[in-house]
């Protein structure tokens, strides 16, 4: 016998997703399909420098780097930011090709094209979806986006460092500990297969928590922050945010999206789920994250075995607890893999792989 069940922890809702269960009888042993096989694991974990994060992206049909810079004023004095930037889902918001098949079956566009190429958000209110870019909207989501004052001259960020290049200011509103505004500006808009994760990130208690966005999708790092314009020597170190942009395109970077807890009982183990996002997992119309786990005995003959897939319509709410229970008497080892499917994604893909033991 095997179940699942989610535990509401504030969220108060009880989602039930699509699961494969199936019952193995002691006699199946190791070598008749216990592991899943799926290609490529993960290779490593957060934290590795740059071009080995590159190297992790999954292929799923988008481009991984802006090639086109054209219009793009700010990479002569801050080549070291534009790298990252340029590697990101924002810089390639208007040319990703998904989002371009997408585009064709909406009917208002405008409430698309306003967040993949949007014009500098200080100027306009807070609440309402950005206007369209006009010019070089191929650059997607560019540094004026976010930090191009009203004025348009003065760049805006949490420390506004005084230079030769360009008026600069501190702005309350990129200490990512107290605001998460700019961030909720589009990210709180369901439309077309988008969800607006962010309405559940501002709905949960997270931010009260110490948690934003920033904190988990643009990891600290310290790097030059400019660099001379014509000899390319770099500046000084300084603390800062990676503009990279942390998503689940990065298997090890989804992994920390949940926390898998396995124990044994009397009737055999039980693996506690649990969102450690800010908001539901998937968040993604057409990704799929499924787990799928396998209870042995000490002779390594396979007990049971179940998987559940979380989906946008069976998603694992923030602030929960999804519990999967598999039944086997003299369960020893139980071995969980968790496999990631997306839109443009050419095969799964390995995320998650833990085996716990009695």
């Amino acid at each position: 016998m095997v179940g699942l069940r989610l535990l509401p922890l504030l969220m108060g809702a009880v989602l039930l997703g699509p699961a494969f269960i199936e019952a193995q009888a002691p006699g199946d042993s190791l070598d008749q399909g216990a592991r899943p096989q799926d290609p490529a694991p993960p290779e490593a974990s957060r934290g590795d420098p740059h071009a080995s994060w590159l190297a992790r992206l999954i292929s799923d049909g988008r481009p991984t780097r802006l090639e086109d810079l054209s219009g793009l004023s700010c990479a002569g004095c801050h080549k070291t930011i534009t790298e990252e930037w340029r590697h990101s889902t924002h810089a390639t918001a208007w040319i990703d090709p998904h989002y371009k098949r997408a585009l064709k079956k909406i009917r208002r566009k405008r409430g698309c094209t306003g967040c993949h190429a949007p014009v500098p958000l200080m100027g306009k209110p807070p609440t309402k979806i950005p206007a369209t870019r006009k010019d070089d909207a191929h650059l997607g989501v560019t540094c004026a986006t976010c930090h191009l004052a009203a004025d348009g001259k003065t760049m805006l960020g949490p420390e506004g460092h005084a230079n030769e290049g360009h008026p600069s200011e501190a702005r309350e509103l990129f200490n990512h500990e107290t605001s998460n505004a700019l961030c909720i500006t589009c990210h709180n808009v369901n439309i077309g297969p988008v969800l607006g994760v962010a309405k559940d990130f501002e709905a949960s208690g997270q931010a009260e928590l110490g948690d934003s966005c920033v904190g988990c999708h643009m990891p600290a790092i310290k790097r030059d922050w400019a660099n001379d314009e014509l000899s390319g020597k770099p500046g000084i170190l300084r603390s800062g945010r990676s503009h990279r942009l942390e998503t689940s395109r990065d298997p090890a970077f989804l992994r920390e999206a949940m926390n898998l807890a396995g124990k044994f009982t009397n009737a055999g183990a039980l693996l506690t789920v649990t969102n450690l996002t800010g908001h539901r997992v998937p968040g993604l119309i057409g990704r799929e994250l499924t787990l799928r786990l396998s209870l042995y005995n000490a002779k390594g003959q396979r007990l049971s075995r179940l998987s559940h897939t979380f989906n946008h319509r069976s998603h694992l709410p923030v602030e929960a607890d999804f519990e999967l229970a598999l039944e086997g008497l003299g369960a020893t080892e139980l071995r969980v893999t968790g496999i990631h499917k997306a839109p443009g994604m050419v095969k799964p893909v390995t995320f998650i792989e833990r085996t716990f033991e009695r």
